[in-house]
């Protein structure tokens, strides 16, 4: 993924975000959506993700990072502290939606309801996402197979995603590139109930 992709994959991220539509009856502001799941693809790591294209529209990406246990120290060290200081100098608009929506991300690790796979294992993670217009064409599976030869030529073993029961067209897709369910949860996102999968898949 090269610089100028990053507006258009932070588009794409508010397009598909909830179930690959669109995120925003169910949270206020697109930047404090954006810079919290894209900011370390787009600006610390854009070097393991990649895009789909037709012509010179960007109209799907993977995002990759072969090694989790940095993307944390990463997130939780500089890309959530930036984004509090924006918060508190009133940069995004937080309203009920995104309340609501963000209470519902953190009520399950509260709760101890998330199991993380081994990262020993499974050491690296992907986000995938594609518009509408471009499903069922085979960009997802040639972003797939490109990311897991970037993965094989760094000897990473390993990998795993987290998605859930709203993509549910999407779960046989993952099976048939060989990822196997490793555990479930649920929780509320607005109104709606939703179960949180993830998947692991070992590199052959």
């Amino acid at each position: 993924m090269a610089p100028h992709d990053r507006e258009a994959v932070r588009r794409i991220c508010w397009e598909t975000g909830y179930g690959g539509d669109n995120i925003a009856p169910y949270f206020d502001d697109p930047a404090l959506f954006t810079d919290f799941f894209c900011s370390y693809y787009t600006d610390i790591e854009p070097g393991s993700s990649f895009v789909a294209t037709d012509g010179d529209a960007v109209v799907g990406y993977l995002f990759g990072c072969p090694d989790t246990r940095r993307y944390n120290r990463v997130f939780y060290s500089k890309i959530i502290p930036s984004i509090l200081g924006r918060a508190l100098r009133g940069r995004y608009r937080i309203g009920r939606k995104t309340r609501r929506y963000i209470g519902g991300m953190i009520g399950p690790f509260l709760l101890g309801g998330y199991r993380t796979p081994p990262l020993d294992l499974y050491p690296a993670h992907l986000h995938i996402n594609i518009m509408a217009s471009y499903r069922r064409a085979g960009l997802g599976h040639r972003l797939m197979e490109s990311y897991f030869e970037h993965l094989r030529t760094r000897g990473v073993k390993g990998l795993h995603l987290s998605t859930s029961s709203l993509h549910a067209t999407a779960l046989p897709f993952y099976n048939k590139l060989g990822f196997q369910l490793y555990s479930k949860s649920k929780h509320r996102t607005g109104k709606e109930q939703i179960t949180s999968l993830i998947y692991v898949k070992t590199l052959e």
